[in-house]
């Protein structure tokens, strides 16, 4: 009998955890690797931004879409003007180099068939609603997929793959319910007892594209790196570029970073 009742007792226990984990809230971040390749599968890749079909490996990208070659072209010209400022302090960067001297990125990354941009993150945003109201866009938040430059290729019969700190940040606006308001959308990040987060919920419910406008690509990426070596005070220093892209069709345009100062409109009013 004390079997029987430990047996039930250890049953109920295990149904209570279960329906704990169920009622901790919605889901926040999407980082299983499965599930984040199938979504990749399934149109959420990052070549779909600008409406390219395919594999979606960079030189396809920079031939085919004209918003990602600019936007490579601008980051082209970042790149290039910060390397010349670096030079002029007297420290040259290489982008391949077995010394300890400071390495920059090498741009050819941006449009070889050996890289592409990975799925690596799913944001559920929907806190981002404020700013959306203070800006006037309506909305219900933000839907964030971070895409990380990763590359594969075959060097010596050996297969070389690996990511680098080189991120791209795709933002999309969660449409408002139907009346309005953003209660059924932020009701979809959360599965039901008998749901599953699994890439069929995710595409069908929280990520349904029909609610998601594309909004902005953010770029956050590590461009230089002095090793520690070369930086003893800091145990080597790094560089990161960051810039946010508006892309409507073929045409890109440059967007403010937030929380950065608008000085030509703080220079009207000195007070």
């Amino acid at each position: 009998m004390n079997r029987r009742l430990a047996l039930i007792a250890v049953i109920f226990a295990n149904l209570f955890l279960a329906n704990l984990a169920r009622a901790e809230g919605p889901v926040m971040i999407v980082d299983d690797p499965a599930l984040l390749a199938a979504l990749d599968a399934k149109g959420f890749g990052f070549a779909g931004i600008f409406g390219v079909d395919g594999k979606g490996d960079l030189k396809t990208l920079y031939d085919k879409a004209p918003a990602y070659h600019r936007i490579v072209e601008t980051i082209a010209g970042d790149v290039a003007a910060l390397r010349a400022e670096m030079k002029a302090g007297g420290r040259p960067l290489y982008e391949v180099t077995d010394g300890n001297v400071g390495r920059i990125i090498d741009m050819r990354w941006l449009k070889t068939d050996a890289a592409r941009f990975r799925l690596v993150g799913v944001v559920n945003r929907l806190d981002r609603r404020d700013f959306a109201e203070i800006r006037g866009d309506g909305g219900c938040g933000e839907v964030r997929f971070i895409y990380r430059l990763a590359y594969s290729f075959k060097k010596n019969g050996k297969v070389l793959a690996s990511r680098l700190p080189f991120n791209f940040n795709a933002i999309y606006s969660a449409a408002p319910d139907a009346d309005g308001g953003c209660v059924g959308v932020a009701g979809r990040w959360t599965p039901q007892l008998d749901e599953t987060v699994d890439i069929g919920w995710l595409i069908g419910g929280p990520l349904e594209k029909a609610g998601l406008s594309f909004k902005q690509l953010e770029l956050n990426a590590q461009v230089v790196r002095f090793p520690s070596g070369q930086e003893t005070e800091f145990g080597g220093q790094a560089a990161y570029l960051m810039r946010i892209f508006g892309i409507d069709g073929e045409t890109v345009s440059e967007k403010p970073l937030e929380n950065t100062p608008d000085v030509a409109l703080l220079s009207e009013n000195a007070a």
